[in-house]
């Protein structure tokens, strides 16, 4: 299957390795400023930081726990416990403004070229998008592993995905 895909999108699979340091980077680098960004949070009163907006999610505030209802983050949270929910929640899901802003494609016109296997139970689901501007982007996901871009977009981004295991 491997060998289709990269005759359907042969750029993004000879890229994708390029990208993959570099996101583990910027990952490595959310989990080490988590402290930091919600400490600038908590001092300037504000649930976001833009400026470092790459090192945590691009669909959510940094509140996305409260706000989402995740169990474990509480609505009335203040101080140190606040604090804390904003350190879990950019170690939830560390980086992925990066990997949907620079790493990741707009989905706005993008179309669904070729998919093998079931999405979900994720045994193995290969895809190919065609984006708006005619470039295409691959995906696979196997049980827990995810290597290419996700084939749903998440606030209208298909956003990088490098998660081998």
């Amino acid at each position: 299957m491997f060998w289709k895909v990269f005759r359907l999108a042969p750029v993004s699979v000879a890229v994708y390795p390029i990208l993959v340091p570099i996101a583990w980077l910027v990952t490595l680098l959310a989990y080490a400023l988590s402290p930091i960004i919600a400490g600038v949070s908590m001092a300037t009163g504000s649930n976001q930081v833009f400026w470092l907006r790459w090192f945590y999610t691009h669909d959510a505030s940094l509140d996305g726990g409260i706000e989402q209802g995740k169990d474990g983050y509480a609505p009335d949270a203040t101080g140190f416990k606040l604090w804390w929910q904003r350190v879990s929640w950019i170690c939830r899901n560390p980086a992925y403004g990066f990997v949907a802003g620079p790493l990741g494609f707009s989905a706005e016109g993008s179309t669904m070229i070729f998919e093998t296997g079931e999405a979900y139970p994720p045994v193995s689901y290969w895809t190919v998008i065609c984006l708006k501007s005619g470039f295409r982007i691959f995906g696979y996901r196997h049980k827990t592993g995810w290597l290419g871009w996700k084939y749903a977009p998440i606030a209208g981004r298909h956003q990088m995905k490098s998660k081998p295991f």
